[in-house]
């Protein structure tokens, strides 16, 4: 791998999915080299630039690990981490097998129309902490802390009645609107769904176990929010919010732009500025969100944590982190001047 690229890729039997960040020439030689096997062709992928004024931030290098990427890079160092998993994101049933069937996808500029018939149940397929920051609006809120309660949610919501009257246990979506009631139809016919999630693969495999459970008619975004929020003007958008991602930017607005959150790293959950003023907050301690559930001793470990990151810029002490007296660190800095980076 090429040494100005960060990031990871995770490889399952059902595929491949990953997120990195690097130069135009390091990316394109990353790509490259996965696509040379016949299996992978095809891959679908979303790019977010960078403007030239923030180049030497994303590849700069700090005094603390001098062949680290720069702060504020969306990836800590400069190297890929690849895993071998059994799922791509684990769902925890066998059985979907996203590969073999899967709902239909819906191109960005189709998804508006899709939403917005009353006959179209809008099913956001993330977790709490990420839909709290943004959704789209009168999307079904399943209030999963994991991917894996998604199954039983759908078992408990979209259960044929044997009475118009039984409520679908929702009572709203986060904006104070009563939430679609998901059982009360006018007949055991189940709905038509249209599912979205951040890059388009928790809904692949949701979407197939949905088909695996007598849905009929089941759509999902292609490419998820992200390649919607790249796409789909401000204007004609149906998206309320940010969108959270998995990396140090926390989240992202209209054409991919950085959000405003940041991050809780006591408990990885997005925080507002408004979150920030609380008397709850403590830098990488605790937040509004996690401070009645940690123990004052897990509160003092992780008050030890940052203490050691921002005495040495690493956790556990300088002999934890990279040496400054590898043989690479020399040209490593001689390099940060580096074309717009992908």
């Amino acid at each position: 791998m090429h040494k100005h690229v960060s990031g990871g890729i995770i490889l399952a039997p059902e595929g491949i999915n990953g997120s990195i960040c690097g130069t135009p020439v390091a990316v394109d030689k990353v790509l490259n080299f996965i696509q040379e096997d016949d299996r992978l062709k095809g891959l679908r992928m979303i790019q977010s630039p960078v403007t030239p004024e923030d180049e030497a931030i994303h590849h700069g290098h700090t005094s603390h690990s001098p062949v680290g990427a720069g702060e504020d890079a969306p990836f800590r160092w400069d190297h890929v981490r690849v895993k071998l998993k059994k799922e791509i994101v684990t769902f925890g049933d066998p059985g979907v097998t996203p590969t073999k069937m899967v709902g239909k996808y819906v191109k960005p500029k189709d998804w508006n129309n899709l939403i917005s018939d009353p006959d179209t149940v809008v099913i956001d397929v993330r977790n709490m902490y990420e839909i709290r920051i943004g959704k789209f609006k009168k999307a079904v809120d399943p209030c999963t802390n994991s991917f894996r309660e998604f199954p039983t949610w759908v078992d408990d919501q979209f259960q044929l009645v044997e009475s118009n009257t039984q409520g679908s246990g929702v009572d709203d979506n986060g904006t104070g609107e009563p939430a679609a009631d998901l059982n009360g139809s006018k007949s055991k016919q189940l709905p038509r769904v249209a599912m979205y999630c951040t890059g388009g693969i928790r809904c692949e495999k949701a979407s197939s176990f949905l088909l695996g459970k007598g849905f009929k008619e089941v759509y999902h975004l292609e490419g998820g929010i992200l390649k919607y929020l790249e796409e789909i003007p401000k204007a004609e958008s149906l998206w309320e919010g940010e969108c959270f991602v998995f990396d140090k930017r926390v989240s992202v607005e209209y054409g991919l732009a950085q959000g405003t959150h940041k991050l809780c790293y006591g408990c990885k959950q997005p925080v507002s500025n408004e979150d920030m003023e609380s008397p709850q907050w403590e830098y990488g301690v605790s937040c509004p969100y996690c401070f009645a559930t940690k123990s004052e001793e897990e509160k003092e470990r992780a008050r030890a944590r940052q203490h050691q990151f921002k005495t040495w810029g690493v956790i556990g002490g300088p002999d934890k982190g990279r040496s400054t007296k590898r043989p690479d660190a020399n040209n490593a800095m001689e390099s940060i001047q580096l074309p717009k980076s992908v």
